[in-house]
C-alpha cells in the first residue's frame, strides 16, 4: 500500500475510534414533576471507551430553565461519567421539550445533542378554560367546574377577573374536590376580555393560583 494511502486510512480510523469514545445509555429521558415540585434533576450516565482522557468542553442548553453540568471536566479511558441537567419549574404547566449539546475534545466537528421531555401536570383541571361570547348575543351565564389533581384536595375560596366587564361567582360543591366558577358578561354591546383568577391553597399551605380566560367578541 502507498505510503500516503497507509496514513490516511490510519488517519480515518484513528478519527472513528475517538468520535466513538463518549458512549451515552440514552440520548432522550422522560420526566414528570409532582405538584409544587420546584425543579426536577434528569440524569444521563455515559462511559469513555477509548484509549485516551475525554475532555468536557463546554455543555449547552437551548432554555434558561434548563441548567446542565458533568460531575467531572476528564474522563479516563474506561470512567464512567454522569451529566446532571436541571429543570426550572417556575410557573410553567404543560409538556417541555428541551435539548443538551455536549461539546468534547473526542468529537470537535460531532457534538452530542441529548432530549429532555418534562411533563408539568397542572394543580387542578378545569372543564374548559376560555369563555366565550359574541357581540350582539344574549349575555348568558356560562359555568367552569374545577378539580383538583387525584390526590390532591385544594380549598379555592376567591375568583376575581381582572376587568369589571364580567361577573364571577365560584362555588364550593365538595370541598377540597370540587368547585363551579360562574361567569356572566356585563354586556355584549362591545368586546370585552379578562383573566378570572382563582385563589386557594393545599392541606400543606401551599398557595395555588388557577386562571380561566373570558372573551367577548
Amino acid at each position: 500500500m502507498h505510503r500516503a494511502t497507509a496514513t490516511l486510512v490510519l488517519l480515518y480510523l484513528c478519527t472513528v475510534v475517538r468520535a466513538d469514545a463518549l458512549e451515552w445509555k440514552t440520548h432522550t429521558q422522560h420526566a414528570r414533576t409532582t405538584p409544587f415540585q420546584s425543579s426536577i434533576a434528569i440524569v444521563f450516565d455515559f462511559k469513555n471507551n477509548g484509549t485516551t482522557p475525554v475532555a468536557i468542553l463546554g455543555i449547552q442548553t437551548n432554555c434558561d430553565c434548563l441548567d446542565a453540568t458533568t460531575d467531572h471536566k476528564v474522563y479516563a479511558p474506561g470512567e464512567v461519567g454522569h451529566l446532571t441537567a436541571r429543570f426550572t419549574v417556575g410557573d410553567r404547566l404543560g409538556l417541555y421539550q428541551r435539548s443538551i449539546t455536549i461539546l468534547s475534545d473526542d468529537e470537535p466537528h460531532t457534538p452530542t445533542h441529548l432530549a429532555v421531555n418534562i411533563d408539568v401536570p397542572e394543580i387542578a383541571a378545569l372543564s374548559q378554560r376560555i369563555l366565550g361570547w359574541k357581540i350582539g348575543s344574549q349575555p348568558v351565564e356560562k359555568t367552569v367546574i374545577i378539580r383538583p389533581t387525584p390526590g390532591l384536595s385544594l380549598d379555592f375560596h376567591t375568583a376575581q377577573p381582572t376587568n369589571d366587564d364580567f361577573i364571577v361567582q365560584l362555588q364550593t360543591i365538595k370541598t377540597g374536590a370540587v368547585y363551579r366558577l360562574s361567569v356572566k358578561p356585563r354586556s355584549t354591546k362591545h368586546a370585552a376580555n379578562a383573566a378570572i383568577r382563582m385563589s386557594g391553597r393545599d392541606n400543606a399551605g401551599h398557595e395555588v393560583l388557577v386562571s380561566a380566560y373570558a372573551n367577548v367578541e
